[in-house]
């Protein structure tokens, strides 16, 4: 049906899970249309972030095309194809292996950019809390991440940070991201020696249960997941625990410097995450 399109690969994504897990399967589209020479057309409806009748376009709503789509022949029909899981079009296990964290910020970066209106609010929050290359972005993944992580204790994670403090001394302020409110409210009593501000988000996780599964609308959800990631993109330095939300952050600002401070469990062991802990090792090999 595709080659119907004549060099068009019009993909529409309806998949129920996380909003980077479905940025990671644009990732692979983009790749595929790459190495065959198409041109995508990617949209995004229902599943957790769109509206229950599937009418909005969130892909859409949230970011933008670098170059205007080439207008098609009016005797022209668009065929799109529906995918509803991450695996179904074969792409992961094609092309997960092949990516790489400067690479594929270059890919995304060459067809899509995060829509003005998002663009304009991360510009916003970084001029009230102070966000820049000064800050050390912190960003703690709770709820159920423990079946893909290696899990971290708090107190432990509160000492990498300080660690981090310690090495980089021109960091002077603390950007604090996370889905748990429990673990936020620890955080800003740990007495760190530079001042904390908080990630403005108000849609968090229901106890165990993940924010994108917390039944919010999934428009809000879904662009606090986004502001949140450019944010942390805006840092000057990222200490983080294995979550696809901060590893975007690294594709968004390809010299951002991270640490991991613990790796994805063997068998989740997915990109970003998978290439920054990595990239960590080698470094930490050769130092």
């Amino acid at each position: 049906m595709q080659r119907l399109n004549r060099g068009v690969f019009a993909i529409e994504i309806k998949e129920n899970s996380g909003f980077f897990s479905v940025m990671q399967m644009v990732l692979f589209i983009l790749m595929f249309c790459e190495e065959k020479c198409l041109t995508p057309r990617i949209s995004a409806r229902g599943g957790l972030y769109g509206d229950a009748d599937g009418k909005v376009d969130w892909f859409s709503a949230f970011f933008e095309p670098v170059r205007a789509p080439a207008a098609l022949p009016l005797a022209r029909k668009l065929r799109t194809s529906t995918v509803r899981d991450l695996v179904q079009l074969g792409f992961r296990q094609r092309y997960e292996h092949l990516l790489e964290l400067g690479s594929a910020s270059q890919l995304f970066f060459a067809y899509y950019r995060p829509a003005q209106h998002i663009v304009r609010e991360v510009d916003a929050v970084c001029e009230r809390l102070g966000i820049s290359a000064f800050t050390l972005g912190v960003h703690f993944r709770g709820t159920d991440k423990t079946l893909e992580a290696v899990p971290v204790s708090w107190k432990d994670f509160c000492r990498h940070v300080e660690t981090t403090l310690a090495e980089n001394p021109h960091l002077n302020h603390i950007f604090i991201s996370s889905d748990e409110q429990a673990f936020v409210d620890y955080f800003v009593a740990w007495p760190f020696s530079k001042p904390v501000s908080v990630a403005p988000a108000r849609l968090l996780a229901n106890g165990a249960t993940p924010v994108h599964f917390s039944g919010f609308p999934g428009l809000e959800v879904g662009r606090e997941a986004l502001v949140s990631s450019l944010l942390l993109s805006r840092c000057g330095y990222l200490v983080k625990t294995p979550s696809y939300l901060s590893a975007w952050s690294r594709i968004f600002n390809p010299a951002l410097p991270v640490k991991l401070v613990a790796p994805p469990r063997p068998d989740a062991f997915w990109f970003p995450d998978s290439r920054l802990w990595l990239e960590q090792d080698a470094q930490d090999k050769a130092a």
